[in-house]
């Protein structure tokens, strides 16, 4: 799961499509989740989201990575790029990506 997460990060399915899809319940899942990566499943995804996004940014737009890495708006994806990292993406792309680990 974590895999085809980060090939695809835009992938919108939740906890319960999860499930269904691996025929385990969501608990399970959810269980699993803090076990392996000690978070639960929607911060997984959302760094998951967010790493992807910065090497994405090194060759693409905003609004071309908003979408890519699953994010419904520019503005919810910089809010949470910039919690993230500190700075807004098109800061980050454009004054070096080295500085920001």
């Amino acid at each position: 799961m974590a895999r085809a997460l980060s090939h695809d990060p835009g992938d919108e399915a939740g906890l319960t499509e999860w499930a269904e899809r691996l025929h385990v319940s969501v608990k399970t899942l959810q269980r699993d989740f803090e076990r392996e990566f000690g978070m639960p499943y929607s911060k997984v995804r959302t760094k998951l989201r967010l790493s992807t996004s910065r090497v994405l940014l090194e060759t693409r737009p905003v609004a071309e990575v908003t979408h890519r890495v699953g994010y419904s708006s520019p503005s919810a994806f910089i809010t949470a790029f910039t919690r993230e990292y500190g700075c807004t993406p098109g800061r980050w792309a454009g004054r070096g990506h080295e500085e920001n680990g």
